[in-house]
């Protein structure tokens, strides 16, 4: 016998006409041509369930209710660009921590007094959905949708960088970065960009400048 394989209902019969002979396990095994440990759980089985058939297993619990698969299916009628984790996190926003809460009032009590702070960042943006590769759910006959289309950019570019700075009152100028950005570029969207801005805010020489950990 194979490892895993269930007895059937006709060997337990035949192994409870054995048993009420007196055979014991072992001799039942030899005579059935059967395992000791298939014929003990058989046994067991008989026992337990007083019952020669397979006992019903208990149906698996519901992972969702009714309600939350009715937002599933919304979800992915509405955009079928969705994949599975976007609509888990769409339907279970996990709450914040109290770990996560204590270390967002603590930093915030920090910058409360820092109404003169310069921040900076680079950062890149697509502008034409994700660059990667991109799955849309469709049924058989919906691949020409609109909804299950994908807008391509066959010429110019899909993504742009750009550098901004802000204060605590209100955001600085936007700066498209061309090309790639090295020290010496760098310091010219500060002259041309951050400089004018910081004398726009009349913040005269009592500010800080923050920056990213960026080498340049």
């Amino acid at each position: 016998m194979s490892k895993g394989k269930n007895i059937t209902p006709n060997q337990r019969v035949m192994i409870k006409v054995l048993l009420e002979q007196n055979l014991n396990p072992v001799q039942i095994a030899k005579k059935l041509n059967l395992s000791r440990c298939a014929i003990q759980n058989a046994i067991k089985h008989i026992n337990k369930f007083e019952m020669l058939e397979n006992a019903s297993r208990a149906p698996k619990k519901r992972s969702t209710t009714e309600r939350i698969d009715r937002i599933i299916r919304r979800l992915s009628e509405d955009n079928r660009r969705l994949t599975a984790r976007n609509i888990h996190n769409e339907i279970k926003k996990p709450l914040v921590s109290l770990k996560n809460w204590k270390a967002r009032v603590e930093f915030t009590r920090e910058h409360l007094t820092w109404s003169t702070a310069d921040l900076t960042k680079v950062s890149k943006f697509n502008r034409f959905e994700s660059d990667g590769k991109k799955y849309v759910r469709c049924r058989p006959g919906e691949e020409c949708m609109p909804k299950c289309a994908i807008l391509s950019i066959t010429h110019g570019r899909d993504s742009m960088r750009v550098w901004a700075a802000f204060n605590r009152n209100e955001p600085g100028p936007l700066h498209i970065v061309e090309g790639i950005m090295d020290s010496t570029s760098y310091a010219k969207i500060l002259q041309d960009n951050l400089l004018p801005y910081v004398r726009s805010q009349r913040l005269g020489r009592n500010w800080i400048f923050q920056q990213d950990n960026d080498p340049k």
